[in-house]
């Protein structure tokens, strides 16, 4: 009977001895990951069609690697301008991946649900230096025990902006007025806050009503945007032109483009004028014509505004402005075309705003 007893343990030991060699194993086993970074499905960092300045530049990137449950395995940054990074030493196990480009360092991030959820404001873009953008793996990637044969993944980053350009004017004014003066170009009702999933709508408006900060209900011409130190996140709404067009009947090229996170109120939900209402997002243009020089706002109303597209505007100005950068101009005065291009395809529309 002891006998027994006595081998039946000496079993049991062995099976868990063996049992935790074979934990300890699994646990030493690692392997690599090769994560591949595509904006739009091209490579990040070649050329993309119309691309302005750095716009798909890659400054630096983390990428987040995931447990199952959500929480972090790992935080691995790249080295700037890398669409390619292999990542050794990863645990073989089942992961998700996350990537952020071109933003703060977060260092903080324990898990999934709060990198999605971390707050952005329009400001960390930065045309000078690079555009923030997110992607992530929808599936689960696997990494098994071994160099020799690397888990690849491919994440395709997005921009959270909107790009809105100015691309063409044509002076089409009454042959007494002369030559055009483009003064400056800039967004109102731009949107500046959002979160980097982008699960719901952006939120607090930037330039509202072609105000400065906090005067959005002011009438006096002392408040309205002019020049870049009028404008919020001057360096994304705001270019100062001064540049004459002569009055022919071909446009001037300009190819100035400005940014706003996307603002998805529709045309029909719009208010134009109002200054404590939802609104569409508008490219403003300040112009000035006539002896003596006279300064007048032209802007066009661009609705139903969506994440990763650019809005090129061309203008032909055939009169007056409005005195307001929140008023329409008169029917007649100015006809634009706005086109849906190159950073995502799509329609174009025309009219006289």
């Amino acid at each position: 009977m002891n006998k027994i007893l006595l081998f039946a343990a000496c079993a049991c030991f062995c099976m868990t001895a063996c049992q935790a060699g074979l934990d300890s194993a699994s646990e030493s086993e690692t392997g690599s990951l090769i994560v591949s970074l595509t904006t739009g499905g091209s490579p990040a960092v070649k050329s993309v069609t119309d691309v302005v300045g750095k716009e798909s530049y890659l400054k630096d990137v983390q990428v987040f690697i995931f447990k199952t449950d959500g929480s972090l395995y790992q935080r691995e940054v790249f080295p700037e301008n890398t669409a390619v990074h292999a990542i050794s030493g990863v645990k073989s196990g089942y992961y998700k991946l996350a990537a952020v480009a071109n933003a703060p360092a977060m260092t903080g991030i324990q898990t999934q649900s709060e990198l999605e959820q971390q707050a952005i404001a329009l400001s960390l873009n930065d045309p000078q230096v690079g555009f923030l953008m997110y992607g992530a793996t929808e599936n689960n990637v696997m990494v098994s025990g071994s160099n020799d044969s690397p888990a690849t993944v491919t994440i395709d980053l997005t921009r959270h902006v909107s790009r809105v350009r100015l691309t063409t004017v044509q002076n089409n004014l009454p042959s007494d007025c002369g030559s055009l003066k483009v003064e400056g170009v800039f967004l109102e009702n731009g949107l500046g806050s959002w979160t980097l999933l982008a699960s719901a709508a952006p939120t607090v408006y930037v330039n509202y009503a072609g105000r400065k900060s906090g005067k959005n209900t002011s009438t006096s011409e002392a408040d309205f945007i002019t020049k870049a130190s009028d404008a919020e996140s001057a360096a994304l709404t705001f270019q100062a032109v001064d540049r004459t067009v002569s009055r022919s009947e071909t446009p001037e090229s300009f190819n100035l483009p400005l940014y706003s996170f996307p603002n998805p109120l529709a045309m029909s939900d719009d208010h134009f004028g109002a200054t404590a209402e939802s609104s569409c997002t508008r490219l403003v243009l300040r112009a000035s014509y006539g002896s003596p020089s006279e300064s007048w706002y032209y802007p066009v109303t661009i609705p139903s505004m969506e994440r990763n597209t650019s809005y090129d505007v061309s203008f032909v100005i055939s009169g007056p402005g409005s005195k307001d950068p929140n008023q329409q101009v008169s029917n007649g005065n100015l006809s634009v075309e706005v086109r849906v291009v190159a950073w995502r395809e799509g329609a174009s529309y025309s009219g006289d705003f």
